[in-house]
């Protein structure tokens, strides 16, 4: 038996197909020709593409019939409204674009924010969902008839059913997490109806089998189950192995987030103040929450296509991944550079402030581009060393941090995350955690087990844990320091700006 498992990332789809034993048999990946930081995205386009991983990954298996379950996990907060028809009536505005407006302050003073984090357990702010669905409202050319996080319709471009995870309700505003159900009084403040979202499932539910002429196209059986996935943040915890309080999935992606398991939201509102969310965490009786900064990997991406694009050849040459080379290159002691990785603003936790730009500090003469390419490494790991302080301010401390994502596959920057962090680094050896996680959730469905923790410890493999160098720790311990303060100084000037014009 396979299970498909299909992640959608910021940058592009991929479907990765897994046998019962964990062993991976086949992998598609494209990105989306759009370009780097656009934020919107052709909601038909997302369909194509991921619809063409999905047909490429069939393709090269020996038994398209052997897979059971085509499972889709996302990232969150980004929706497709559609019509009756399933047709989308807008672009997809993407995770990271500003949509602040007067529209969602006035309702977010109307309900007060307090009533927010009380229901959604979640500070209110214009990245979530709501503040887009109150922009796509005005702008959609006929009414919308659900709007589907992006996992959500993709699966019901597959089956036909809309219905979306917990996980991915939370990214909303518009959850109770205490309830666990859609809240009637955030909808009715907003003027949205019930019947305008999706069902929520827990993760892991099959919706039924594939669309006749979707399956013809995937090259599929009709039988194979359609089952909704989650947030990218809990799949990828999930092939972690993250399954007890003091664990947590270190993920580099576009993104970067520190995702631990902690037993209970803490009381008043200070974690969600700092923008800290509590999710309930699959069948675990514990939630999840995302530290993280929205520049993370996009970062690295930004460096290879805009500053290591002439290396391409080299690495063809060598028949190497130009990341494989940028780290080979890469100093191997720590640089005196520092860098604010906020490329595309500090949209993340403790902090939100999407009007933050990247600083480079320290330029001199003699500064090559390697030492650069090391600062971004340092740099997105002192933004996550910012993480750790906070949420340790809640008590909440990882003892294990798994490793996985892009980031996992570079040495260079496991050994910069333990010495940054002063403790140990597990890899996880699964290059496809995003994909694994959402396969286990398919093996899942089909064996009808709802202990989806349990199931997944038989797909984990990590690897020698990395263990931080004294000497290293104790430099960037005054670097963080001297990396804290250039923060500190960056959000003031940004806060007395919006003061100044407010």
């Amino acid at each position: 038996m396979i299970s498909l498992g299909v992640d959608i990332g910021g940058t592009g789809a991929k479907c990765v197909a897994f046998r019962e034993n964990g062993q991976q048999v086949a992998i598609s990946y494209l990105e989306y020709p759009t370009p780097v930081g656009s934020t919107d995205l052709d909601p038909r386009l997302l369909r194509d593409v991921a619809f063409q991983v999905i047909a490429d990954c069939v393709q090269v298996l020996p038994r398209g019939e052997e897979v059971a379950a085509v499972t889709v996990s996302s990232f969150g907060e980004s929706f497709v409204p559609i019509d009756e028809q399933g047709e989308p009536l807008t672009n997809i505005i993407m995770y990271f674009a500003d949509t602040q407006s007067g529209e969602f302050d006035d309702l977010v003073r109307r309900v007060g924010a307090e009533t927010f984090m009380r229901i959604t357990r979640t500070k209110p702010d214009a990245f979530y969902s709501l503040s887009k669905m109150l922009h796509t409202r005005r702008v959609a050319s006929r009414p919308v008839w659900k709007y589907l996080l992006i996992s959500g319709y993709l699966c019901y471009c597959l089956s036909g059913e809309t219905a979306l995870d917990v996980s991915l309700a939370c990214r909303t505003l518009l959850y109770d997490v205490n309830r666990r159900d859609w809240s009637d009084e955030l909808l009715a403040a907003s003027g949205f109806r019930r019947d305008q979202m999706p069902t929520v499932l827990p993760a892991g539910t099959p919706l039924g089998p594939l669309l006749p002429d979707v399956a013809i196209r995937l090259g599929l059986p009709k039988s194979t189950k359609v089952v909704i996935g989650a947030h990218d943040q809990v799949v990828n915890a999930l092939a972690c192995g993250v399954a007890r309080t003091g664990d947590a999935a270190d993920v580099s992606g576009t993104t970067e987030s520190i995702a631990p398991l902690y037993d209970a939201i803490p009381e008043g509102f200070d974690f969600q103040r700092s923008n800290y969310a509590g999710v309930p965490y699959l069948d675990s009786p514990g939630y999840v929450t995302y530290a993280y900064n929205m520049s993370g990997g996009a970062v690295v991406r930004w460096y290879r296509d805009s500053l290591a694009a002439h290396l391409g050849d080299q690495a063809r040459a060598e028949g190497i991944s130009i990341y494989d080379l940028l780290n080979r290159m890469c100093p191997r002691e720590p640089g005196k550079l520092l860098l604010l990785p906020y490329l595309q603003g500090l949209g993340g936790t403790p902090d939100m402030q999407p009007q933050a730009r990247g600083l480079l500090y320290g330029l001199a003469m003699d500064t090559r581009a390697e030492d650069i390419y090391r600062a971004i490494l340092e740099g997105l790991s002192f933004e996550m060393a910012i993480n750790l302080e906070s949420l340790a301010r809640f008590d909440i401390v990882p003892t294990r941090l798994f490793a996985c994502g892009g980031g996992a596959r570079s040495p260079i920057w496991l050994q910069i995350k333990a010495d940054v962090w002063n403790r140990e680094v597990i890899p996880v050896l699964s290059a496809e955690t995003g994909a694994l996680g959402s396969a286990i959730l398919g093996f899942a469905a089909v064996q009808g087990r709802s202990d989806m923790l349990t199931l997944a410890k038989g797909f984990v493999r990590h690897g020698q844990p990395v263990l931080p160098n004294p000497e290293y720790a104790a430099f960037y311990a005054q670097q963080l320091q001297r990396f804290r303060n250039l923060r500190t100084l960056l959000l003031e000037e940004l806060n007395h700006k919006e003061k100044t014009y407010a």
